[in-house]
């Protein structure tokens, strides 16, 4: 049986808590041992996760310590681990306690998964591109880069000029049986199901491009009165986004509900999902609005983040005109799925 670690910051709330445990919960346990490493001990999703998995927890390291470069941090701060692995994995991909721990445990193979449009995200966040500097470094210690999508990957290996390495492609899993599960709950907040109810859903920040979003249905609004928009989230620019919202007096036309811990029996009363990103990873979100049967708008250059599962648009206006009302006939994802899991068994 091969042993294999996997080093993450956590199990809260969050796309790549989730995308770890439904990553863990589908590796042959009877082929594997599985260590699972975390830094932190609030994990909400820690019930969700194969009972049989081993969890482990290695030291935090003080905020400060992230400006500074892992070929000086790895010379301090020791994990302690003693067992000898097969695989050993930085699935968080931002920490340097997950970094240096797959660099100093013993392992024949060490990997590291990217989960963003690094390009995109050092052009767009300050303090991101502050940090890449310094940990950009470690990317040396690692035999393998695994790229949830494959616009993620392409980009972290220009930004990184990474060269004669193994790079894969292998998107998140989805759990649709944990959405069904999910939609046998209620919602209480009510929608009126004689207009076209479009949804957005995700963090309330820069990087998901709410303002563009409100944006492009006050442009449109002259078409939109029959329309309605749930937006499903909460984060730092929930308060300017309901600003933006008030100042062009589309309170009639936009619903913020704030962050929702189940947000598919809302979403499953919609008819469409909408999402103007800047950049993604992958867009989870979008798989999940295609599981819930919902017509799916995006613009074109998202589509290098859901590899060809779903075609954006150069036109969102008429994206808009033309929504039809959702039967909601629920998707499993099963050859998706199916070809995620053949991936995760072939390395």
């Amino acid at each position: 049986m091969k042993k294999l670690a996997l080093f993450q910051v956590d199990l809260n709330i969050g796309g790549i808590q989730k995308s770890c445990v439904n990553f863990l919960n589908n590796i042959d346990l009877n082929k594997y041992e599985v260590d699972l490493y975390l830094v932190e001990k609030d994990n909400a999703y820690i019930n969700d996760l194969n009972k049989y998995i081993n969890i482990k927890y290695i030291k935090k390291l003080p905020y400060i310590t992230k400006l500074i470069p892992i070929s000086i941090l790895k010379l301090f701060y020791n994990p302690k681990i003693d067992k000898t692995y097969d695989i050993a994995i930085d699935f968080n991909s931002y920490s340097n306690e997950t970094a240096v721990s797959t660099k100093k445990v013993n392992a024949n193979k060490r990997m590291i998964w990217i989960h963003n449009d690094v390009e995109v995200k050092i052009k767009e966040e300050i303090l991101y591109r502050i940090l890449h500097l310094v940990f950009k470094s470690k990317y040396k210690y690692f035999d393998s880069f695994v790229g949830v999508s494959d616009g993620a990957l392409k980009s972290f290996i220009k930004v990184n000029k990474i060269k004669n390495k193994e790079c894969l492609v292998i998107p998140n899993l989805v759990d649709t049986k944990e959405i069904k599960e999910k939609l046998k709950e209620e919602t209480e907040i009510d929608v009126d199901n004689s207009k076209i109810n479009i949804c957005s859903t995700g963090r309330i920040v820069h990087q998901k491009g709410f303002d563009l979003l409100v944006q492009e249905i006050n442009k449109n609004k002259d078409i939109l009165t029959n329309h309605h928009f749930y937006f499903i989230g909460g984060g730092s620019d929930e308060a300017k986004i309901k600003d933006l919202v008030k100042d062009n007096n589309l309170e009639d036309l936009i619903t913020i509900t704030g962050y929702l811990k189940n947000p598919y029996p809302l979403m499953n009363k919609m008819d469409a999902f909408i999402l103007l990103s800047r950049y993604e990873g992958q867009g989870m979100v979008f798989l999940e609005a295609k599981a819930l049967d919902l017509d799916v708008i995006m613009p074109k250059h998202l589509e290098k983040y859901v590899d060809g599962e779903i075609i954006g648009t150069d036109d969102l206006r008429k994206s808009l005109l033309n929504i039809n009302k959702s039967n909601h006939k629920f998707n499993d994802l099963t050859d998706y799925n199916k070809r995620i899991i053949n991936k995760i068994n072939s390395l």
